[in-house]
């Protein structure tokens, strides 16, 4: 049976169990969230799943979710469960890329932090944010775009009545309201200020291209890592820089990954990651597989 680990970005919404989870299997999550205090210089030995100071701070809930997808991929890994290929949902593409030791922890929230700061700066005081929408396909929500003349763009597309958007925020609230009236089953505001996923943020490629170059050492993947962007297979140190930058402007197709995965011979995925986001969005995946979230790993390991 073929596997593969698939990384959560961030995580809006928590089991609540899961750091008694990797703490019951090992160490690992506590050592991880010491040296995460030893490189960001912010005390993450405080964190808990009850404390807004981490799950209500964007910059924080992105270094939290890559913890929990290192931590839960080193722990599989070591136990002999090991992935057939990687890949990772928006910003969980960092975690994936540890996970096939692309590069050393430390890196993984050094590009982390770098990509937060030159996302920022690149759009500076403008409103920006995020949403969801289900029960539209891309082509209806484009049209809503069009007419209504939006600064808005589909970031992601989950399956092909779910969607992410991406853009200024007062054009996303008119996004939402207008795809409602449509007839999305459901639309939501996504706690996040920055329009990942956007040409908003095309700016950022060369300061953080050049930042990958020059501080970051990668190596050629352990693991076949596929592209959220255009499903390809990530080879080489090149090929991973090129992601990394395209991950922050390029929208992504997270339907059109899961397939590639399944066309890889893939049955089993594992999401490496707190909360079970990546299992709700599979349920309207067509395909013969399972997803195993966080507190149902217990099935692989014992």
């Amino acid at each position: 049976m073929k596997t593969a680990f698939i990384f959560p970005a961030f995580v809006s919404e928590f089991i609540g169990t899961e750091s008694e989870i990797l703490h019951a299997f090992s160490e690992n999550f506590q050592q991880k969230l010491s040296e995460t205090t030893r490189i960001t210089g912010d005390d993450y030995m405080e964190f808990s799943l009850d404390d807004p100071r981490f799950t209500g701070d964007e910059l924080r809930s992105q270094i939290i979710s890559y913890l929990f997808g290192c931590s839960l991929s080193d722990e599989l890994i070591s136990r002999g469960v090991k992935p057939d290929a990687v890949s990772g949902y928006s910003m969980g593409l960092y975690a994936a890329l540890y996970s096939s030791s692309v590069y050393h922890f430390e890196d993984g929230i050094r590009l982390i932090e770098k990509a937060f700061a030159v996302s920022r700066a690149a759009i500076e005081k403008t409103r920006c944010g995020m949403g969801s929408v289900i029960g539209l396909t891309k082509e209806e929500i484009e049209n809503i775009i069009v007419r209504a003349g939006l600064e808005a763009e589909i970031a992601n597309v989950n399956s092909e009545h779910s969607h992410l958007v991406t853009g200024d925020k007062s054009d996303i609230s008119r996004l939402l309201d207008e795809a409602r009236k449509t007839g999305a089953l459901n639309v939501s505001f996504l706690p996040l200020e920055t329009p990942y996923h956007s040409r908003l943020l095309k700016k950022t490629n060369d300061e953080f291209s050049r930042f990958i170059r020059k501080q970051i050492s990668l190596r050629a993947p352990d693991y076949p890592v596929i592209s959220s962007i255009d499903q390809t297979i990530l080879k080489t140190s090149e090929d991973i820089t090129k992601e990394l930058t395209r991950n922050l402007y390029e929208s992504l197709n997270w339907e059109k990954t899961f397939e590639k995965l399944l066309s890889m011979g893939i049955t089993r995925f594992v999401e490496c990651g707190a909360g079970k986001s990546l299992q709700k969005i599979s349920r309207f995946i067509p395909g013969d597989f399972k997803v195993y979230p966080m507190n149902k790993i217990d099935k692989l390991i014992f």
